[in-house]
């Protein structure tokens, strides 16, 4: 496999998934009132549970999800390519104000692509301006409904601001658009657990998490362990079969 078709690939795959090396910054659990509510109720490894979780990015999970689009956008995103490499440039270089200009400057040429769109939510969320990034991520699904990638950010924003079911809906509507969304059952484990407090959801979704990892993560192992400790019954895993309909992660799209 050539180098140039590795970059490529690398560059299709951070404009509809997200940028690298970008965290959004976790709320604390005691904003809930669940840490104060007793020492029974928080799991010894919480904070352990919301520092992975600050890191948006992080899985080893082999099925990277793609994102079903209008292929009548194909040749915007052919041509917003060029511009969308000098943001990325920017990012690499730790420059996150002006990647986010040059991102909005792609969106405002090409309204109807999503992924610049995801990747200024995903640097509000770096910079914990969590209603930039809702509004960013909002937009994002005005574009295209069906990017996993939106929905599953739109959930960790809408959780930093205390908006929990809301935060499920989107990660909920994540994995009915690609059940093997290693990422979305991540969040929605850590939603469920430490934020509303269901242990029975939470056990299952980090299960269906680790279950899509190329090697078992040791810490989350220990989180379910620890789970399966606090559940009065054992739970299935979350469903990961396949999504019905499969498409090519197309760049901007």
């Amino acid at each position: 496999m050539s180098t140039s078709f590795i970059d490529r690939r690398l560059l299709a795959l951070t404009l509809s998934a997200g940028l690298l090396g970008l965290a959004g910054c976790a709320s604390n659990p005691m904003d809930t009132g669940l840490e104060s509510s007793g020492e029974k109720l928080v799991s010894k490894y919480a904070e352990d549970r919301e520092k992975k979780s600050a890191d948006v990015g992080v899985s080893d999970a082999v099925h990277i999800p793609p994102v079903p689009h209008d292929p009548a956008v194909e040749g915007m995103a052919a041509k917003a390519m060029p511009a969308y490499a000098a943001a990325l440039k920017s990012i690499k270089s730790g420059n996150l104000d002006q990647a986010l200009t040059q991102l909005q400057a792609i969106s405002a040429e090409y309204p109807q692509l999503s992924g610049p769109l995801v990747n200024q939510g995903k640097i509000y969320i770096a910079k914990e301006d969590y209603k930039q990034a809702q509004a960013a991520l909002e937009q994002a699904l005005k574009a295209n409904a069906q990017n996993p990638y939106a929905h599953n950010l739109l959930g960790l924003t809408l959780r930093q601001q205390g908006q929990f079911e809301q935060a499920r809906q989107h990660y909920e509507t994540a994995l009915q658009l690609d059940p093997m969304y290693a990422r979305a059952h991540f969040n929605l484990g850590v939603l469920a657990e430490l934020y509303m407090q269901d242990f029975n959801l939470a056990l299952s979704h980090f299960q269906a998490y680790q279950s899509l990892q190329k090697e078992p993560d040791q810490t989350v192992a220990n989180w379910i362990a620890d789970l399966e400790r606090r559940v009065p019954a054992p739970v299935a895993p979350a469903a990961i079969a396949a999504p019905d309909a499969v498409s090519n992660n197309q760049e901007v799209n």
